[in-house]
C-alpha cells in the first residue's frame, strides 16, 4: 500500500490544490471555518474534498435550532462534513479501481492523506483561501468524527488547523 501511495503523491496533490483553486475562483467573498476530506476508504479509496464557509453554517445553525437541535448536537454537526451543505463538495475522487477491505490498508490511507493536508498548509493555494482565525482542517473515515481525525494529526503536528475546540 506505501509503494501505491508513493507513486499517487504527486498526481493526489495536484488534485487536491488545483481542486481547491478552482473553487475558490468562484468565491471571492466568503469566509471559511473548515476543510476536510471526508472518505469512503473502503468504497475504492473515495475522497470528498468539503469546505463550509462562516455564512453557510449560520444558516445552518438557524435551520437546526428553529427545528429543535442543541448545542451539542450542532458542536457535532459543525465540523462534521456528512452534516454540511451538499454544496461544499467541491470535488471527489476514487483512488483505486478496487474496494480495500483490510483495516490497516485504510488506516495507512488515511495516515497518508493527513500527511497531505500538512503539505497542504505549506502550499500558496493554502494562504489564498480566506479563513476564520479559528481555521480548521480534517480527515475522517466514513464512521469517524473531528476527534478521530485529530488523533490522526496528533502524530505528525501540533498546529492549532487540526485541533478540535
Amino acid at each position: 500500500m506505501e509503494n501505491f501511495l508513493e507513486k499517487q503523491q504527486e498526481f493526489f496533490f495536484n488534485f487536491l490544490t488545483d481542486s481547491i483553486d478552482n473553487f475558490l475562483l468562484e468565491q471571492t467573498d466568503e469566509t471559511f471555518y473548515a476543510f476536510a476530506l471526508d472518505c469512503n476508504i473502503h468504497e475504492e479509496g473515495e475522497i470528498n474534498l468539503c469546505i463550509n464557509s462562516v455564512d453557510l453554517w449560520q444558516e445552518t445553525t438557524n435551520y437546526y435550532t428553529n427545528k429543535g437541535s442543541n448545542e451539542s448536537q450542532l458542536n457535532d454537526m459543525k465540523y462534521n462534513a456528512r452534516d454540511w451543505d451538499e454544496d461544499q463538495r467541491i470535488a471527489s475522487l476514487h483512488l483505486f479501481d478496487d474496494w480495500v477491505e483490510d483495516d490497516q490498508d485504510i488506516e495507512t490511507v488515511l495516515e497518508w492523506l493527513c500527511q497531505q493536508i500538512v503539505l497542504l498548509t505549506d502550499s500558496e493555494t493554502f494562504e489564498r483561501i480566506k479563513k476564520t482565525e479559528d481555521f480548521k482542517l480534517f480527515v475522517y473515515d466514513h464512521n469517524e468524527n473531528s476527534s478521530d481525525s485529530q488523533e490522526r494529526f496528533e502524530k505528525l503536528s501540533t498546529s492549532d488547523y487540526f485541533q478540535v475546540d
